[in-house]
């Protein structure tokens, strides 16, 4: 059970990064300038007091009014040998007023410990309903109550949104709640201007970035008894760079979220073929 906490914790982690990458390769500097049915490959890396545990492997699909997300997430380096992650999660979604609205989430993967597999259907913001969560959670974890599921978003809808705000405003200041079927988050982030980005080996990117700071807080979902529960429901404070890559335009080049019980999360983007 801790491995698959250990890997869905971080997944929380991995996906407030990813959903970054939702939007923003599609949307250059002045605005909502895309092709219809664009796609990209992405490839993110992420690493944990030093050591690669999990790649990404994201494909998706923007229109101005429309988006489809494809994302693989799996164990990785030396992480793999001890550790066993697959999980494949989609999302479709529109565009209104500057927001995204999901329509379905679905994620299912495989573990050690079993398979899991979760559908949100978010009914494009009418309201959020969790249609199948496996396997069902235990009398000892806190049920989500209908305020903090109503209006949620699952990570990859949510940094949609926040990137929406970014391209327009040019700032990244939001909030909004987050939830991943069990758990409850809130989530706030502003704009902290211009920074000097930590080089990275696995990483081309350096330099200036645009940098917004951001705090994720569990609010919901936690488990009754748990010991570590005041642990858990501490702000949880993030820094995500935006750099402007040639013949691409800005994408978040690398985040760094803590986590309360594995400490740092770091995630890197790989170099992009410009053109593919």
């Amino acid at each position: 059970m801790m491995k698959k906490n250990f890997f869905r914790l971080m997944g929380i982690a991995c996906g407030l990064s990813f959903g970054f990458l939702d939007i923003v390769h599609a949307q250059s500097t002045g605005g909502m300038q895309t092709q219809e049915n664009q796609s990209i490959k992405l490839v993110y890396d992420i690493y944990n007091k030093g050591m690669h545990v999990i790649t990404v492997n994201a494909n998706y699909s923007l229109t101005p009014t429309t988006y489809k997300v494809k994302a693989n997430f799996a164990s990785a380096g030396m992480a793999s040998l001890v550790f066993s992650l697959n999980t494949n999660a989609t999302v479709d979604g529109v565009f209104k007023n500057g927001h995204a609205l999901p329509g379905t989430y679905q994620s299912i993967g495989k573990d050690k410990n079993g398979k899991f597999k979760l559908v949100m259907n978010s009914n494009y913001g009418s309201k959020t309903d969790i249609t199948t969560l496996e396997p069902a959670p235990g009398n000892d974890r806190d049920v989500l109550t209908p305020d903090q599921k109503t209006n949620s978003l699952d990570v990859l809808s949510a940094m949609a949104d926040l990137i929406y705000k970014v391209r327009t405003t040019g700032k990244c200041d939001s909030q909004f709640k987050l939830s991943d079927g069990l758990r409850s988050f809130s989530f706030q982030s502003e704009t902290a201007g211009e920074s000097e980005m930590p080089s990275t080996w696995t990483s081309p990117y350096k330099g200036k970035a645009i940098l917004c700071k951001a705090v994720a807080q569990q609010i919901g979902g936690f488990k009754t008894h748990s010991h570590n529960r005041a642990l858990l429901s501490q702000p949880q404070p993030g820094s995500i760079w935006f750099k402007n890559i040639d013949g691409i335009g800005y994408l978040p080049a690398r985040f760094d979220f803590k986590n309360p019980k594995m400490g740092v999360v770091t995630g890197v983007l790989r170099q992009i073929p410009v053109g593919e």
